[in-house]
């Protein structure tokens, strides 16, 4: 993931390293792994009723009627600016990681300014291209004021990350005068991956899109708008899809939270164990989703709707 350019990698290893420490204080038992698809907690109630990570671990309904009235009714949620805002940043930044390491393959003499002048004049456009996608994904369309932030949004995320891959470049060229195009991608861009993984093993999506940071098979998200508690959930769901399909294990994981509000884009970074206690919950809601779609019985409205539920004004 391409917004990946701005962290250091030192300190992240860092980070890990402690983690690390940590997890050897309280360890992931074998019976919470990935790879124990065939026995409970983690076997699947059914082998065809399969879900998207996402789906299960945005917690935003406590009674999970957004599962029921998706998957019992069709009722899809309605587009929100929030929702399509984020799908078009994810759309810029892996349209930002493409140009950079497109730029270096076909440039392979040249420098991080000479990628600013190339790149940073595509920035209205790729957030034009970005905002397009994602009304077109989501099946809506943002009045002109939402549609114009956006945009610019989307163009401010855009250069912020060719920015940050132009200083990277040069450091790399720095220390390396003498490396070859694809070694220069693999220094200059972080070593962050994504992978299709099929999670059907564990009741998930065949074709599940990972990121992954390589030093310690961690799993990395980024998330575009406000911290929730469930977020973790996430990375217990794709810990558990990649154990069950590659047979490794997912131990780390961390949360970027983008805020692009402001000319310059701000990062948080919430760095975390994927450990027993979010695994448990994330089966725990895979379960319950199962039963409420088998039953087709309406869980009811919980005590308390919060206003930032995609249903919200379905409910």
């Amino acid at each position: 993931m391409c917004s990946m350019l701005f962290l250091d990698r030192a300190e992240m290893d860092k980070r890990f390293r402690v983690l690390r420490q940590e997890l050897l204080q309280r360890p992931i038992s074998d019976e919470l792994r990935g790879w124990n698809y065939g026995n409970p907690p983690v076997k699947p109630i059914s082998a065809s009723l399969r879900f998207g990570v996402g789906e299960l671990a945005s917690r935003y309904c406590e009674t999970l009627r957004d599962i029921y009235l998706k998957r019992v009714l069709g009722v899809k949620p309605p587009p929100s600016y929030k929702m399509i805002r984020g799908v078009a940043f994810h759309e810029v930044m892996k349209t930002a990681l493409f140009d950079m390491k497109r730029f270096i393959y076909d440039h392979a003499d040249s420098c991080g300014k000479e990628m600013l002048v190339n790149l940073l004049p595509r920035s209205e456009s790729v957030g034009s291209g970005a905002l397009a996608k994602a009304e077109s994904v989501l099946g809506g369309k943002l009045d002109e004021y939402e549609a114009n932030l956006t945009k610019l949004g989307c163009a401010n995320l855009y250069e912020f990350l060719i920015v940050q891959g132009a200083a990277a470049l040069d450091r790399t060229l720095s220390k390396y005068p003498h490396a070859e195009s694809d070694s220069i991608v693999n220094v200059a861009v972080p070593p962050v991956s994504e992978r299709k993984v099929d999670g059907s093993l564990v009741g998930l999506s065949t074709e599940l899109s990972v990121d992954i940071y390589t030093p310690f098979n961690a799993i990395a998200d980024v998330k575009t708008g406000e911290v929730r508690s469930f977020h973790p959930l996430t990375l217990a769901g794709y810990a558990l899809a990649i154990e069950s399909d590659e047979g490794i294990s997912i131990d780390f994981g961390f949360i970027i939270y983008i805020r692009v509000d402001k000319k310059v884009p701000s990062f948080a970074i919430k760095h975390l164990i994927v450990g027993e206690e979010y695994r448990r919950e994330f089966l725990e809601v895979r379960d319950e989703a199962h039963s409420i779609i088998s039953s087709g019985k309406d869980p009811g409205k919980p005590s308390r709707c919060p206003n930032f539920c995609p249903y919200y004004g379905v409910c």
